[in-house]
C-alpha cells in the first residue's frame, strides 16, 4: 500500500496544516455570512452569496488542495517537494487575497475585488511554480499525476478568468457569457478532476484495495477535459460529456470498492461516496435546469462532503507520521486509528450532508452547515491536540 509520507524528503509540518487551519476559517466565515443573511441564496449574483462563494471555493476548496498536494505530490512522483519556502510564499498572498476579495463583494467593490482576486492569483501562481518545479523532477507520471498536473492549469485559468471579470465590469466590457467560463473552470477544471484524481489514489489505499485500474482514471480526465471545451463553444456536447466522465467516475470507484481488502469502509470513504452521490443529484438537477439547486449541490454536498472526508484521514496520517512514527519501538504511543474521533466526526458529516440537502429548498437549513462546520473544525483540532 502507497504510504502519504514522501519517500525523498519531510514536508514540513506545518506547511500543509497552515493551509489547512485557514481554508477552515474560510469554511466558517462562508457559512457564516450566509446564515447572516439567508435570503442572499434566493439570488445567484448576491453581494452575500458571492462573498460566500468565494469564501468556500477558493478558500476552503483551494486552501485544502494545496495544502494536500504539498504532501500528496512527492508521494505521487516519488520525488522530494521542491522549494519547500515557496509554499509560505503562495500561503501569504493566497491567504491575504481570499478575504480581501470577500469584502470587495460584500462591499461591491469591483476594484477591491480585482485586489484581493490579484493577490489570491500570485498565491496560486507560487504554488503552482513550486508544483511544476516538483513535477520536472519526476522520472515519470501516472494518471493521478496527469489529474493533478491539469488541476494546476485551471488552478491559474479559473480565477484569471473572474479577475478579468471583475476588472470589465469597471472599465465597460463585461460580458455573462465569460462568468461561466469562470464557473466551468474552477468547477470542472479545479475541482473535479482533483477530487476524482486523488479519491482515485486515496480510496484505494483507505480500503486497502489492490484491484483497479489507473486507464479509468486517464478516461475521465479525457473526458471532462473534453467537456470543458464543449461548454465553452458547443453547450450539448459538453454536457453529454459531463455525463460521460461521472459515469467513469462512478465505474472507477465501484470497481476499486469491489477488489478492497477492508470490508467495513471508513468515515473517509463514507464522505467520498456521499459526495459522489451529491454530484450525480447536481448533474440531474442541471440537466433539467435547475442550475443553481446544482450549484448548492456541488458545493456543499460534493465538494464540502468529500474535502472534509479526506481530511479525517489526511491530517490524523500526518500527525501521527511527523509526532509519533519516530517514537515507534522507543515508548507507547497511540495507534494511526484512534487519532480521530469517529463519532464526532460521522455526527459532522450527517449535519453537513442533511444542511447541504436541504438548503436549496430551505434556506434556513444553513444552520446546519454552520453546526457541521464547527462540529468538523473541532474534530480536526481534537486531531492535532493528540
Amino acid at each position: 500500500m502507497t504510504s502519504l509520507a514522501p519517500k525523498n524528503a519531510v514536508v514540513p509540518l506545518s506547511l500543509p496544516l497552515s493551509f489547512v487551519a485557514l481554508a477552515a476559517l474560510y469554511l466558517l466565515l462562508a457559512v457564516g455570512v450566509v446564515a447572516l443573511e439567508p435570503q442572499a441564496l434566493g439570488a445567484y449574483r448576491h453581494p452575500v452569496l458571492l462573498a460566500a462563494a468565494h469564501l468556500f471555493f477558493l478558500g476552503f476548496g483551494v486552501g485544502v488542495l494545496m495544502g494536500v498536494m504539498h504532501q500528496l505530490v512527492p508521494v505521487v512522483l516519488e520525488v522530494p517537494l521542491a522549494r519547500a519556502s515557496l509554499g509560505y510564499v503562495a500561503l501569504f498572498f493566497w491567504g491575504l487575497g481570499t478575504p480581501l476579495q470577500a469584502v470587495g463583494f460584500l462591499q461591491q467593490h469591483p476594484l477591491g475585488i480585482a485586489l484581493g482576486g490579484g493577490l489570491a492569483w500570485v498565491g496560486l501562481g507560487v504554488f503552482t511554480l513550486e508544483m511544476v518545479l516538483t513535477f520536472r523532477q519526476a522520472p515519470r507520471w501516472n494518471p493521478v499525476a496527469t489529474a493533478l498536473s491539469w488541476t494546476l492549469f485551471y488552478l491559474i485559468l479559473a480565477p484569471l478568468l473572474g479577475l478579468f471579470q471583475a476588472l470589465s465590469l469597471r472599465y465597460g466590457f463585461y460580458d455573462p457569457a465569460r462568468l461561466g467560463w469562470h464557473a466551468a473552470a474552477g468547477l470542472v477544471g479545479v475541482f473535479v478532476l482533483s477530487i476524482l484524481g486523488v479519491g482515485h489514489l486515496l480510496v484505494g489505499m483507505f480500503s486497502l484495495s489492490h484491484g483497479g485500474s489507473a486507464r479509468w482514471l486517464g478516461l475521465q480526465l479525457w473526458a471532462f477535459n473534453l467537456s470543458l471545451l464543449g461548454l465553452a463553444f458547443q453547450r450539448g456536447l459538453g454536457e453529454a460529456l459531463l455525463w460521460v466522465g461521472l459515469a467513469l467516475a462512478l465505474f472507477d470507484t465501484r470497481n476499486i470498492l469491489a477488489h478492497r481488502n477492508k470490508k467495513a469502509l471508513d468515515v473517509g470513504v463514507q464522505h467520498y461516496l456521499a459526495g459522489l452521490g451529491f454530484l450525480l443529484l447536481c448533474t440531474g438537477a442541471y440537466g433539467l435546469g435547475y442550475s443553481f439547486v446544482a450549484g448548492l449541490w456541488f458545493a456543499l454536498g460534493f465538494v464540502g462532503l468529500v474535502v472534509t472526508g479526506m481530511l479525517y484521514k489526511i491530517i490524523p496520517f500526518l500527525i501521527w507520521t511527523h509526532r509519533y512514527a519516530p517514537l515507534v519501538g522507543k515508548q507507547k504511543v497511540p495507534l494511526l486509528k484512534d487519532m480521530l474521533p469517529g463519532p464526532t466526526a460521522r455526527l459532522a458529516g450527517l449535519l453537513w450532508g442533511v444542511g447541504a440537502l436541504l438548503t436549496p429548498f430551505v434556506p434556513q437549513a444553513i444552520a446546519l452547515l454552520v453546526l457541521g462546520s464547527l462540529v468538523f473544525v473541532y474534530s480536526l483540532q481534537e486531531v492535532i491536540r493528540r
